[in-house]
């Protein structure tokens, strides 16, 4: 094993989430705030390495070449505040970074059901690697928007950050997996940023919806300005549809960034609180939130739960949260 920290959130995440070199880190089991520096937060010696087939194998470095590639990416992402001109290749590099990071935390390996010797669950963690890159592909292929915040209000960053829930039925944390409908997830990147990743089928709804809105409002605008007397009604239909679903289409297609909602920056810190193992990772070190959170809800201090489902000859993660 190495001496050396390995980390299951990586540094570059942390550091976006820094005051003054240091992160605010809140232990959901003691309630006590310490603030160490992000090289010594979300890690322990080793925690990469494992033992298969009887050789020592580290994916630390197979981790740290997904990062090289991701980090000057999200570095204009969180910098820019926007997506827009994301290249495809910079899509991909981001989805691996992502897909990784919803498997590589200790949050993983303490929820698994039937949950394997730390021997054993080398082999499966290679299993995982592999699985990574069709993983990618799911959340490549989804519509992205980056959520923003314009104000005093800020994000958290949990020690199991990549989120998902149910669009339509958030409090139903059975079967959660990229590749199941209605399932949407989230990253956050800074305290003011973080990236929604919509369900496919949610997100091409709202695009559909909102172009045929603006079809049926020119046609509707035509037909009041050439006094034909017809058209008022469609047009104030579609003028709520428009501005109901603007920004999002904006966010999806153009890259624009999302105004984040004081229920939108709730919802997300309640999903890091609720998915985190032992942590929670501020620039601030006012957790009142957080606090609620598990004084309302004990349970979340349990780990989510995680299964393994095989897909052909790959595993994929599919996660229970309660709510």
């Amino acid at each position: 094993m190495s001496a050396e920290n390995q980390h299951w959130v990586p540094k570059l995440l942390l550091k976006n989430f820094a005051d003054a070199g240091r992160v605010y880190c809140f232990d959901i089991h003691s309630g006590e705030v310490t603030k160490p520096p992000p090289k010594f937060a979300a890690c322990e010696p080793g925690f990469n390495d494992f033992e298969i087939d009887g050789k020592r194998v580290s994916f630390e470095d197979k981790f740290e070449k997904i990062e090289t590639k991701a980090a000057p990416i999200l570095r204009r992402i969180v910098a820019g505040r926007n997506l827009a001109g994301l290249s495809a290749l910079a899509r991909r590099h981001v989805a691996r970074f992502i897909a990784a990071q919803s498997f590589r935390t200790k949050a993983f390996y303490e929820g698994l059901t039937d949950k394997p010797s730390r021997a054993d669950f080398g082999t499966v963690f290679k299993y995982m690697w592999h699985s990574l890159f069709v993983t990618a592909q799911e959340i490549a292929s989804r519509h992205w928007a980056l959520m923003v915040i314009d104000g005093d209000d800020g994000f958290y960053l949990g020690d199991n950050p990549v989120v998902l829930q149910r669009t339509y039925e958030p409090k139903n944390g059975k079967d959660l997996g990229f590749d199941v409908v209605g399932v949407e997830a989230f990253l956050p990147l800074s305290p003011v940023c973080a990236l929604y990743l919509a369900c496919p089928t949610i997100s091409r709804m709202i695009i559909n919806s909102y172009e045929q809105a603006m079809t049926v409002h020119r046609m509707a605008r035509v037909a009041i300005f050439s006094a034909r007397g017809i058209g008022r009604a469609d047009l104030l239909e579609t003028q709520a549809t428009l501005r109901r679903t603007g920004q999002l289409y904006s966010a999806f297609t153009e890259g624009t960034p999302l105004a984040a909602t004081s229920a939108n920056i709730e919802n997300l810190n309640y999903l890091q609180c609720s998915w985190s193992l032992n942590k929670v990772h501020s620039n601030r070190k006012d957790f009142a939130f957080a606090r609620k959170v598990f004084r309302q809800s004990p349970q979340y201090r349990e780990a989510v739960r995680t299964s393994l489902l095989e897909k052909g000859r790959i595993l994929l993660p599919a996660e229970d949260s309660d709510g």
